[in-house]
């Protein structure tokens, strides 16, 4: 028989030295103080999670316990390394995450909008660097669902706070901040989570495929109809569920930021390479674009945006709204993920038929709530109206547009969404009035404009900066 008795204080010894080994890590990192205070929190609770496991495993190996107790302990203990694991992934990318490695004053901005949205709510938007070239909101819940557990263990352990959420950018882009506008889109998925609007759609998506299947008799053309079944739901509801995240991502981003998010999605789709044509193709995890764009040139429409984007961008213009002109109901727009009825393809085409009927009357659904999340936050447009040919004036001299002057001498203070907004515009129809104005110092023409590309990135950013640093003072 194993001595279970000693086999608890060793492992209990391991998982201290880990708790220790982490604890002195994130300490580092606190001494640079480089990092941006929502990172802070994070690793705060990380520290409280570490100090609650020490603390317990003390006092686990600190006593003789019968086998009985000990395999319960064992238990325990094997929980509390899958809970370090997952912590473990999240401090080095933590303690990287400082203002050398990321998009400092968008992210400062960022979490000024989701705490404005949030009220009183004490949002901390973590975010960090990524290796992928792809945004994204790590999912949380399982971590979330394990702290709990680890609740039952260690008393005092703490829950991971749902005010917490983390983001993620690619590193190649931590300096560029007009593409990481994404980023918006990213924490409108965030917010999505609190709605609620999930497990009403899971319901709806259960409820309205029973009928459909009934309807069209489905189960009788199925030699295995109870296991398709089972599979057809989790097919069903992973796609629709997904894209329902991503729209009200897409919309919410549109009606917080304005066009810079819908020309940072434009641009990206020109960076990504994908083995499929996702133009009009619906994948596994996102809505075609064409579908997204087509919900852009709604809303931005609805913001009264329309004639502005087309005469500083007539090609963007041109796309959103052919992309308006597409419906279900033409086929438009197809599903490219088979499903569990692959080897019927007349079943197969009904289903995918109904699947895109169904996303529409889903869409529908989450506009009201954008709008209802966003009800007393400004358009975009009024400060845009006011302050865009100012901004766009500093631009073309190669000046920071943190304080402008208008036609009356009268300092200006652009906000956020006007100076990404406004430099987006000028990055994209606007630049050679720049290059213009600038000695290329025998540079060729290409890595002249290459540089300054990145100068309006860096100075888009300091304006961005300044005026956060104006609204802690009082001075806005």
């Amino acid at each position: 028989m194993p001595d279970l008795d000693a086999q608890v204080r060793k492992e209990g010894v391991r998982i201290l030295r880990l708790c220790k080994d982490l604890s002195e890590f994130i300490l580092s990192g606190q001494a640079r103080k480089t990092y941006l205070h929502e990172t802070g929190n994070f690793l705060e609770h990380i520290q409280k999670s570490l100090k609650a496991i020490d603390e317990f495993i003390r006092k686990t190996i600190d006593k003789k316990m019968a086998p009985p107790l000990a395999k319960v302990k064992l238990k325990e203990l094997d929980l509390i390394r899958e809970g370090l694991s997952w912590l473990y992934t999240f401090v080095k990318e933590a303690i990287d995450a400082d203002t050398l490695s990321m998009p400092y004053s968008l992210t400062i901005f960022l979490n000024h909008t989701a705490r404005e949205l949030q009220k009183p709510d004490k949002v901390s938007l973590v975010v960090l660097g990524s290796s992928d070239l792809m945004y994204y909101k790590y999912n949380l819940k399982r971590l979330r669902d394990l702290t709990k557990k680890l609740k039952y263990v260690i008393h005092n352990y703490p829950v991971l706070p749902e005010n917490i959420g983390i983001l993620k950018f690619p590193y190649c882009s931590a300096q560029e901040i007009l593409v990481n506008c994404i980023l918006f889109h990213e924490m409108g998925h965030y917010i999505y989570e609190k709605t609620g609007l999930q497990r009403y759609f899971y319901n709806s998506i259960s409820d309205n495929l029973s009928a459909f299947i009934k309807d069209k008799k489905i189960m009788e053309k199925i030699t295995a109809p109870l296991l398709v079944q089972r599979r057809l739901f989790n097919y069903v509801a992973n796609l629709m569920l997904r894209w329902a995240d991503e729209i009200f991502a897409d919309i919410f981003a549109i009606r917080t930021l304005g066009p810079a998010y819908h020309l940072a999605c434009w641009e990206m789709e020109q960076i990504l390479t994908t083995k499929i044509k996702r133009n009009r193709n619906f994948s596994e995890t996102h809505p075609a674009n064409d579908f997204r764009f087509q919900m852009h040139a709604k809303w931005l429409s609805d913001g009264k945006w329309d004639e502005i984007i087309k005469k500083r961008t007539l090609h963007v213009f041109n796309r959103l709204k052919d992309c308006e002109k597409l419906e279900f109901k033409n086929n438009d727009f197809s599903i490219n993920y088979k499903s569990p009825l692959e080897d019927k393809p007349d079943l197969e085409k009904k289903l995918h038929n109904w699947i895109l009927q169904e996303f529409e009357k889903m869409v529908k659904k989450i506009e009201p709530v954008v709008s209802a999340e966003l009800e007393n936050f400004e358009n975009p447009i009024t400060d845009f109206e006011k302050n865009d040919s100012l901004v766009t004036d500093c631009l073309e001299h190669g000046v920071v547009p943190s304080t402008v002057y208008n036609e009356n001498k009268q300092r200006c203070h652009p906000s956020p969404t006007t100076i990404l907004n406004s430099g987006f515009f000028f990055y994209l129809g606007g630049m050679d009035t720049l290059l213009e104005k600038v000695e290329s110092k025998g540079h060729p023409p290409l890595d002249k404009r290459i540089n300054y590309e990145k100068r309006l990135n860096q100075w888009l950013a300091k304006a961005i900066e300044d005026w956060q640093i104006l609204l802690e003072e009082g001075k806005l």
